[in-house]
């Protein structure tokens, strides 16, 4: 029970800066030990030391752990930045494994909190075709951490209790990576807390707590345990060698005092991952969603979104973001090609069924039509990594494939003229394809739409790995990475427009979210996706298509009431029934709900309680 009050204790109001960690105004000061190693003395009056690396291979004929041998070769500190250079190698058992390993330690001279960012390296001479786990390990001196607060993968904060001899975990999966000792639950988002001196509640003033988060382009454990006089807390990665061979890795850890309860906890991830930008402030305020797949052959868009001006006052109409959908050619093609960087003038949209004639300029006209009426407004990007084979440049070099050479077909509707099929991101030709393609987008539309929608960023599966020409590959991380790589070509577009995102759609099963500025899922507004969604897109928005807006209802009035997220309505899909031509009881309730949550500025549930 204990645990609970003070779990209610750290929620306070999701998204609010607490005033004491605001108030954090130096970041402490790294100093060098005798033994070789640097101790970060925190502002909080915590000192925290910077472990040696531990490096372990796991011999495959006998499962052994053989351990590196870690050895300091160079130790520079100054001006808040700490490198240690260490020289690491195994001769055992046949093995004759040499490299580097090389922790950078910072204090952020721009930062107002009280924050350690430590860069990890790891290099081999020789690609090592074993398994290999990496430990990165800090030790917090002092009265040890009674609890420890976990972003669960089911959406809730959850507080675990730590005692002498004891200690608590999270996973966080992808790339095979996130390994352990003893079973835990998945982590939403890759960071723990640990909480210090408040065991009851309420913690008046709020209770010290540690933050120690891993940027998410690899999978991790985060393992904390203590003793009577200090806490350890450690990221455990592996690699899985033994299948894609490891050369060069890196990782980003983020240690950050404050007293900003659960919030505080999560908000420190994003330490790990500068380059990735919030979304816009307008994404917030978003309460109805709209997404047309060129219903009525393309007239449906201008039909349905006419009913909603005639129905929302012009004032409250930028809380309605609807996307085009359908507008392409082919998966993988999209009206571009790849050979002269540009956009086609002219093509068909959905060339084997309805064969709705399409140009730039009327994707214009349709784009400009929406923005004037005062909505915000989003462009449908790409569905997932399909590609199809009735495409003119389908490369069956490019397709997905598993160890025993399977493949697997992606979505088939009447957008498509043969069977799509997934591809791999881990490819460097479809990663440039992708790159020119975005461009080409950018360069067209950037100033006339809010965003882009990639659609169905859950088709790699977590901890998948594929078999290209060039051999395995950690699929799922390079999706994950691919979509950071996409985020930040859009956002070097907001000196154009600065209102530019780009949203995911990870269903609540893969985490890709977290590198863009938000999530709009074609998960038909379900109930049971929302948990799985919160942590990914925590500091964002998510959202749901409703593709059954008249016989899935109900999940607009939960969405709505319950959790404070957008309702969504839908033509062309589904009931292929939008808002010009939905009974008009149901209409009027979804504009009702709509209308109050703008009002009253209500903000989506960030988090569920335990």
């Amino acid at each position: 029970m204990k645990s609970v009050l003070y779990l209610a204790a750290l929620c306070g109001v999701h998204g609010a800066l607490n005033a004491a960690e605001a108030a954090a105004t130096a970041t402490g000061r790294l100093v060098p030990q005798d033994a070789g190693g640097v101790v970060w003395e925190s502002a909080a009056g915590r000192a925290v030391r910077i472990k040696e690396p531990q490096l372990t291979l796991e011999d495959a004929s006998d499962h052994a752990r053989l351990p590196f041998k870690v050895e300091l070769k160079n130790r520079a500190v100054r001006q808040g930045e700490a490198v240690l250079e260490y020289v690491v190698s195994l001769n055992d058992k046949g093995f004759n494994i040499s490299g580097s390993a090389t922790l950078k330690a910072s204090l952020p001279a721009d930062s107002q909190a009280d924050v350690l960012i430590s860069h990890f390296e790891l290099a081999f001479r020789e690609p090592v075709a074993a398994n290999v786990e990496a430990v990165c390990g800090f030790e917090v001196a002092g009265e040890p951490a009674g609890q420890m607060g976990l972003p669960e993968r089911d959406g809730r904060f959850k507080l675990w209790p730590l005692a002498p001899g004891g200690g608590g975990a999270g996973r966080f999966e992808l790339g095979n990576a996130a390994k352990g000792p003893v079973a835990c639950n998945a982590l939403g988002i890759p960071v723990v807390g640990l909480v210090f001196g408040a065991k009851e509640a309420p913690a008046t003033p709020p209770a010290l707590q540690l933050s120690v988060a891993a940027d998410p382009y690899c999978g991790g454990y985060l393992q904390a345990g203590v003793t009577a006089a200090a806490t350890q807390v450690a990221l455990r990665t592996t690699y899985t060698g033994s299948v894609v061979p490891l050369r060069t890795e890196r990782r980003t850890l983020a240690l950050e005092f404050n007293r900003g309860g659960a919030d505080g906890i999560v908000r420190s991830f994003y330490r790990t991952i500068p380059e990735i930008q919030p979304g816009a402030p307008w994404l917030q305020g978003i309460h109805l969603v709209y997404y047309d797949y060129l219903s009525q052959k393309g007239e449906g868009w201008f039909k349905d979104l006419k009913a909603l001006a005639d129905r929302i006052p012009a004032a409250q109409r930028g809380g309605v973001a609807v996307c085009l959908h359908g507008w392409y050619d082919y998966f993988q093609h999209y009206a571009y090609d790849h050979k002269t960087g540009k956009l086609l003038k002219e093509w068909t949209a959905f060339p084997g069924t309805y064969k709705v004639p399409m140009s730039l300029t009327e994707m214009h006209r349709r784009l400009k039509f929406a923005k004037g009426l005062g909505f915000r407004v989003l462009l449908y990007f790409c569905d997932g990594t399909n590609s199809d084979e009735g495409a003119p440049d389908f490369n069956k070099d490019y397709v997905l494939k598993d160890k025993t050479g399977k493949t697997f077909p992606g979505w088939k509707g009447p957008d498509s003229l043969g069977q799509p099929w997934m591809m791999d991101p881990s490819m460097p030709g479809l990663r440039d394809w992708y790159r020119g393609y975005m461009k080409a987008l950018l360069d067209e539309y950037a100033r006339d739409v809010d965003g882009l929608v990639w659609d169905e960023t859950f088709y790699i599966p977590v901890d998948f790995i594929s078999y290209g020409p060039a051999g395995p590959a950690y699929a799922d991380r390079a999706m994950m990475s691919l979509v950071g790589e996409m985020t930040r070509m859009v956002q070097s577009y907001r000196d154009r427009n600065p209102d530019l995102v780009l949203l995911a759609a990870d269903n609540g099963t893969s985490s890709c979210a977290l590198v863009a500025h938000g999530t709009y899922q074609d998960s038909g507004a379900g109930e049971q996706h929302w948990g799985p969604s919160m942590f990914a897109n925590y500091r964002n928005s998510f959202w749901s298509c409703n593709w059954c807006p008249v016989t899935g209802a109900a999940n607009n009035q939960i969405a709505a009431e319950k959790y404070g997220l957008p309702q969504g309505v839908s033509n062309g899909w589904g009931d292929n029934c939008g808002p010009s031509q939905m009974p008009p009881e149901l209409l009027d309730a979804v504009l009702k709900r709509f209308t109050k949550n703008v009002e009253s500025k209500r903000q989506h549930l960030r988090y569920l309680a335990p």
